[in-house]
């Protein structure tokens, strides 16, 4: 015996609040993806329609897809605004010449539950994107006052290492001068060249912490670059590198430390060289954006691995062998750029190279 009208009423209003309940759930779960979240939510919509067993759900949300694409002619839509933004749609549809025994394909209420589910599916997607974005941004100033500490911490190194590889150097210098012997001057020679290897690192952590007092001036930042890279250009040579040029006429002055400006160039572009085979390529593109100028420098080496991009700017960390690297040359970068008032960001996929884009501010 069919339902009667009030009846079927009741059982699709049963429905329906039963599928919006069941969204609610799948919001709660916190620790799910918004990917998933949305795959959870496509599989639950059809549950809320007369025809459950043959509904098909889709929602459009950025440029992704979640659900089967259709052609179907027969179905409602209901627009997905996050924040005021259109963002995409949700469909339900039925397939092309759905026989339902004279009966309506959509009741009235159903755009009304479409609507409702594109309302509650944007506020689920408005609450993932803000907690991720709180997450960054806490992330982001715990890095900061890593950074700081860490800053103070090298800062008083620097200076307590200094004066003993002062002395180190000056003796070492000394002795050599009065020694007759070969074997011994290539000994002395040795703790010479040591003591210049401690003091470079001991430079970069002073760099790194700040310390290095700076000495700004309106600088071409063109020439700058130019005048940096002509001084590793031995070292591309021996690696068979080749560099593209991309730098846009008639950029601004920027106010630079000439000195730290190439220590940032360099770090940068060694970089680059330890990440690429020989006969690599690596493009220095410079050019004004907002009230910026970016200077983007571009390898096509291996690339950074996803776990590692976030560490790459931390002091001490490095992905090279032993002895290779002291773990700074990045982290410099990080420091300068700040004293700089500028930002360096990082870009990289495994087996397609890097982007490392440096902004500077227009005074």
């Amino acid at each position: 015996m069919p339902l009667l009208n009030s009846e079927r009423k009741l059982t699709e209003r049963v429905k329906e609040l039963a599928c919006l309940y069941a969204v609610a759930r799948i919001a709660q779960k916190q620790d799910t993806s918004l990917s998933e979240l949305i795959d959870g939510i496509v599989t639950i919509i059809p549950q809320g329609f007369q025809f459950p067993d043959i509904a098909e759900a889709i929602v459009r949300f950025d440029d992704r897809v979640f659900g089967k694409e259709t052609d179907s002619h027969e179905l409602l839509d209901a627009e997905l605004s996050v924040d005021g933004i259109r963002r995409g749609s949700i469909a339900v549809s039925y397939p092309n010449g759905t026989d339902t025994k004279d009966m309506p394909l959509f009741l009235p209420e159903e755009q009304q539950l479409l609507d409702k589910l594109a309302q509650e599916l944007a506020l689920i997607i408005e609450r993932k994107e803000h907690r991720e974005q709180q997450t960054l941004v806490q992330t982001h100033l715990r890095n900061n006052d890593r950074l700081a500490i860490l800053g103070e911490l090298t800062a008083g190194i620097a200076h307590e290492l200094n004066t003993p590889l002062g002395n180190v150097l000056g003796y070492a210098e000394l002795l050599q001068q009065n020694e007759t012997r070969p074997e011994r001057k290539n000994d002395l020679q040795r703790i010479i060249d040591s003591a210049l290897i401690g003091r470079e690192i001991v430079k970069k952590l002073m760099y790194f912490s700040c310390e290095m007092p700076a000495q700004f001036q309106l600088t071409d930042p063109e020439q700058a670059i130019r005048g940096t890279v002509g001084l590793i250009e031995y070292r591309l040579n021996e690696h068979h590198v080749c560099v593209d040029w991309n730098i846009a006429p008639n950029l601004p002055e920027l106010r630079l430390d000439a000195i730290q400006f190439a220590q940032v160039i360099t770090n940068v572009m060694l970089n680059a060289l330890a990440a690429m085979p020989n006969h690599g390529n690596i493009t220095i593109a410079a050019y004004k954006e907002g009230s910026s100028v970016n200077v983007a420098i571009t390898d096509n080496g291996k690339g950074i691995a996803n776990e590692n991009l976030k560490k790459i700017f931390q002091p001490f960390f490095t992905t090279k062998a032993v002895g290779e690297g002291t773990g700074l040359g990045l982290a410099v970068v990080h420091g300068i750029m700040k004293a700089h008032q500028g930002d360096v960001t990082v870009r990289s996929k495994v087996g397609d190279g890097t982007t490392f884009t440096l902004t500077f501010p227009i005074p």
